[in-house]
């Protein structure tokens, strides 16, 4: 009984809202064909709508249902919320009907709805998107039709794609890929196509706290799906590449994938990212050209790249950071001055650069078998731990693998009989010979 009263009592508030509606207003609906073909029709309309629009208002939408039918049917142009409204009231319908058949026939029924929104108010590239998330979720087996509304969602949409879209879309794709529906290529196509996208939004200041988080969750699912080997990407970018070379965005692209996918070391990351630092100079790219080279041991064209990235660069902190790097390229070529060298100016740079510091005492310790007979070569270990202490003294952050090269070379310290042979003993000053050319306090193992 209380059922029937509450649904009577909303039967009631929508006929009294028609009636209570300004003459003026009643008039413009009796004239209006978009609410039927008669004025009897048309205040039908009206009513179902208002009594609908209570009833979803309250969220009751089983009690919804047939006003909404009535209006779908029968006046489909009248308002917008006959498809914002309805969308609901399927979804409630499908969401707890037990019958399979019945529930099939409501998706159908939500599908229709889509199209005949489109239909009469357009918006086809929202209405694509969540008619392809909805049918995903309540009919996955129709996984390449829902896959094909995405599609046209984003196509209509561009950089305007919701984030929910594009996450749908990479996962139908992810599924495709897996179903041998599609192959690797179109897989990381689709992938470039929509992180473009939506790094667009991002660029252009867009702040919805869902962008970060759809983006993270697309990477996650491309890196999962396996098809951004470093096979599959040379492969599918290598033509691309030389169709167009000076294609900054497509260079971008190729740079981008191979970088997050480990492949660095390929052939092509190396012509695209020379073929863009060439179109786009920057400090940043020649300092990522001078990280690849080096990794692939081309020593000369690291040093150029980083001699580069130091000229263009105005941030000292960045610019103490190539000088470094380039120190630490000048020690894989066992050039241990220059690599002193380079680790000195980076501390000119930022004084507190504890990294530099024992950069400069591994050269050294590295370099000790160059500096004349045993005990000179031992004594060079003083020299080294002394930059190893330096730099946990003005950088604390570095102070355990510095007392792990502490602990290390202090064992190599020339003993008390061959130092007191060499006319030294602990606490004495000792000038380091050769290039160091470096004073130092003599310590001995016992």
């Amino acid at each position: 009984m209380k059922t029937n009263y509450f649904k009577l009592s909303i039967v009631v508030t929508g006929i009294f809202a028609i009636s209570s509606i300004a003459s003026a207003q009643r008039a413009k609906i009796y004239e209006n064909p978009e609410y039927g073909a008669d004025s009897s029709s048309r205040m039908e309309c009206a009513s179902n709508l208002s009594i609908m629009n209570q009833y979803v208002k309250i969220n009751t939408y089983e009690y919804a249902y047939d006003s909404w039918r009535y209006c779908f049917y029968n006046c489909p142009k009248a308002s917008k919320n006959i498809y914002i409204h309805g969308a609901k009231i399927l979804k409630y319908k499908i969401e707890n009907e037990e019958d399979e058949v019945a529930m099939n026939a409501y998706i159908d029924t939500l599908m229709m709805l889509y199209d005949q929104r489109m239909e009469y108010f357009k918006q086809p590239g929202y209405v694509f998107g969540i008619k392809g998330i909805d049918l995903l979720r309540y009919r996955s087996s129709d996984i390449e039709e829902a896959y094909g509304y995405l599609e046209k969602s984003i196509e209509y949409n561009q950089a305007k794609v919701d984030e929910s879209v594009a996450v749908t879309y990479i996962t139908a794709s992810y599924k495709l890929l897996q179903d041998n529906k599609i192959g690797a290529d179109v897989m990381i196509n689709n992938y470039v196509l929509i992180m473009d996208l939506l790094n667009e939004k991002v660029q252009s200041g867009d702040k919805d706290p869902k962008l970060p988080q759809a983006i993270e969750n697309i990477e996650k699912i491309f890196a999962e799906s396996g098809a951004a080997d470093c096979e599959s990407l040379i492969a599918i970018f290598s033509e691309k590449f030389k169709a167009e070379p000076e294609n900054v965005g497509l260079l971008k692209k190729i740079t981008s994938l191979l970088s997050e996918t480990g492949c660095e070391k390929s052939e092509l990351y190396a012509k695209a990212a020379e073929a863009l630092y060439k179109l786009e100079p920057s400090a940043e790219s020649a300092a990522k050209l001078a990280n690849l080279f080096a990794i692939r041991e081309e020593y000369s064209k690291a040093d150029a790249y980083y001699d580069k990235a130091i000229s263009q660069e105005t941030d000292n902190e960045k610019k103490a950071y190539y000088y470094y790097n380039l120190g630490k390229v000048a020690f894989q070529q066992k050039d241990y001055p220059s690599c002193r060298k380079y680790a000195l100016s980076a501390i000119n740079l930022k004084s507190n650069y504890g990294e530099a510091y024992i950069l400069i005492g591994t050269a050294y310790a590295a370099g000790s078998s160059s500096c004349g007979s045993d005990f000179e070569k031992q004594a060079v270990y003083w020299a080294a731990v002394d930059k190893f202490i330096k730099a946990k003294t003005v950088d604390p952050s570095v102070k355990g693998i510095a007392d792990e090269q502490i602990k290390t070379y202090s064992q190599h310290f020339p003993n008390n009989e061959i130092t007191f042979f060499n006319g030294y003993t602990d606490g004495d000053t000792y000038t380091v010979g050769g290039w160091i050319n470096e004073t130092t306090i003599v310590r001995t193992t016992k």
